[in-house]
């Protein structure tokens, strides 16, 4: 193999002067081969559909339950067993009380929710802020990781994360010091 075959070879490879380099990876906003990115896609569409019918399933289910007045075990009105961390430790997991929460909220009782779990409070208003949200980008047609990215829905996600695990660790850290 010579130098000019070598040279010849690389330049028949490589990617003319306007094309994207070619990583390998797939592109921006595909999952498992379907666009996101794409304005209007049929795939754009299903997936604003589903961002909106889950926070509203959510919210309507809220709406139908009767907080309990515990703070937690709200969730057992859907046929749900108690929290098994509850049962087992005796202290609450870092999803106790937000059924009760989001079940006050619904019904504009800010302090039975922060009663139930203050994390809650924030969480039922990112819940339903999703709601409105999804469907302007249904009825616009919006790509959807461009809108997500626009909202910086991943520091949201990771702000909330660290929120819920702080108000956790201070409900233990409550119930620990009044035992």
């Amino acid at each position: 193999m010579d130098e000019t075959s070598t040279v010849a070879d690389s330049a028949a490879l490589a990617p003319s002067a306007g094309a994207p380099p070619r990583t390998g990876a797939p592109p921006r906003g595909s999952v498992f081969g379907a666009d996101l990115v794409g304005e209007g896609s049929w795939v754009s569409l299903l997936v604003w559909a589903v961002l909106f019918a889950g926070p509203l399933a959510v919210l309507i289910t809220a709406a139908t339950l009767t907080p309990s007045i515990a703070g937690h075990g709200t969730h057992t009105q859907l046929g749900l067993p108690p929290c098994g961390f509850l049962v087992y430790t005796g202290y609450p997991c870092p999803g106790c009380g937000l059924t009760t929460s989001f079940s006050h909220m619904i019904r504009l009782e800010v302090f039975g929710a922060f009663h139930a779990n203050p994390f809650g409070i924030l969480l039922f208003l990112c819940t339903a802020a999703m709601v409105p949200v999804s469907l302007l980008g249904m009825v616009r047609k919006l790509p959807v990781v461009d809108s997500l990215d626009r909202l910086h829905a991943e520091k949201i996600a990771i702000a909330l994360s660290l929120v819920s695990i702080a108000v956790w660790c201070v409900k233990v850290g409550i119930q620990y010091a009044a035992s």
